[in-house]
């Protein structure tokens, strides 16, 4: 006995799709596909939205979802679910790492960056899982607009088993898959369905998108005279180390950095030319370096450390032994494939500084800090 207490959830009986073909079920796999399954397809979004399945587009065949809501506070729960198999229980549990939910999506006019949806996998006992569609992650490109857009979630990555969440769903008798709504949307959604997908094909989904993404543009001018104060962290005379912009004798500004460690283990200074938001390097490794004029006092070390919003870093040692001394400038190039920036995870598009860390105790005089193209 199956007894709903919500008087806004509504069921139809209608066919998701109007090419429908009752699905033939391999014993041995367990294909599932979703949208050939006729089902009890319902929604319930009260008074929030609108949700029909409708005729004005279609991804293949001749319908797809047309979903309109706008969640606010007097909204409870909203949104739609379908049975995997006619209310059969689904066993998904041996494909969990071979299989995928893909769907194809569009909105009617403008462009966004995501669709705010969580997935639910219920079992028949009320247990479910839970897994907010992250555009980041499972879109098959960078927006979603008026054309149509592949969206694949792995099932691996339903947090299945997690006691924190309390995702404690038994696979071997799936019910349904829920779609959660949040915030607002506007959306058509076709061809919901499991398709076979590894990891391997992930990877490779992964990759097509970052290929999309913009590449970094150059030159970029990392130390502008006069900005030092405004970019950067660390400047004033602090305990380990004094920082500040000085002037030659024709009023060109440069950076003056005097530090110590022997009796502290902090001289870190960093700087940011982008007015703190991030920094696209994306594509520039193999084809740029850093360069900037320098005076280094001799036996002076410090490291040059790249470094993103996730916290992912990489750095390289410069030591004034490895260059000709004197008291005028000398110009150094540091190749940017040295950093091996991807090998150690930093995210290329979301560069965060140009940090500098004092070694023992040394005098370092800089100026025209630039990204330059080969």
């Amino acid at each position: 006995m199956l007894i709903i207490s919500s008087c806004s959830l509504q069921f139809e009986k209608i066919a998701l799709y109007d090419e429908f073909k009752k699905p033939i079920l391999d014993k041995a796999t367990k294909q599932v596909v979703f949208s050939d399954a006729k089902g009890t397809l319902w929604s319930s979004l009260s008074n929030c939205g609108d949700f029909s399945v409708t005729n004005e587009t279609a991804y293949k065949g001749n319908s797809s979802i047309k979903l309109t809501w706008t969640k606010s506070t007097n909204c409870e729960w909203l949104g739609f679910g379908n049975s995997f198999n006619n209310w059969i229980p689904t066993n998904v549990k041996q494909y969990i790492h071979k299989k995928a939910i893909s769907m194809f999506v569009k909105t009617p006019s403008n462009k966004v960056n995501g669709i705010p949806i969580v997935l639910a996998l219920e079992d028949f006992a009320g247990g479910g899982s839970y897994l907010f569609l992250d555009s980041k992650k499972y879109l098959k490109g960078l927006t979603i607009d008026t054309t149509w857009t592949q969206i694949i979630v792995p099932l691996w990555h339903f947090p299945i088993g997690d006691e924190v969440e309390n995702d404690d769903v038994d696979l071997s008798s799936i019910k349904q898959l829920k779609f959660q709504l949040e915030g607002s949307g506007d959306f058509y959604i076709d061809e919901i369905e499991l398709i076979d997908f590894d990891t391997l094909q992930y990877q490779h989904l992964l990759n097509e998108v970052d290929a999309l993404k913009p590449k970094g543009k150059t030159p970029q001018v990392i130390y502008e005279e006069g900005m030092l104060t405004k970019r950067g962290w660390g400047t004033g005379e602090k305990k380990c180390h004094s920082l500040h912009e000085r002037s030659d004798t024709l009023g060109n500004q440069f950076i003056e950095w005097n530090y110590q460690t022997t009796e502290c283990n902090w001289a870190e200074w960093g700087i940011n030319w982008n007015d703190w938001y991030q920094i696209n390097w994306r594509g520039l490794t193999e084809e740029c370096t850093i360069q900037f004029n320098a005076k280094l006092s001799p036996d002076s070390e410090f490291q040059m450390i790249i470094e993103d919003y996730s916290g992912h870093y990489s750095s390289i040692p410069i030591n004034a032994s490895n260059y000709t001394s004197s008291d005028d400038w000398i110009f150094i190039r540091i190749p940017l494939k040295l950093f091996k920036l991807q090998e150690k995870g930093v995210i290329m598009d979301q560069i965060k500084q140009l940090k500098f860390k004092g070694v023992k105790r040394g005098k370092i005089c800089l100026d025209d800090i630039k990204l330059v193209s080969i």
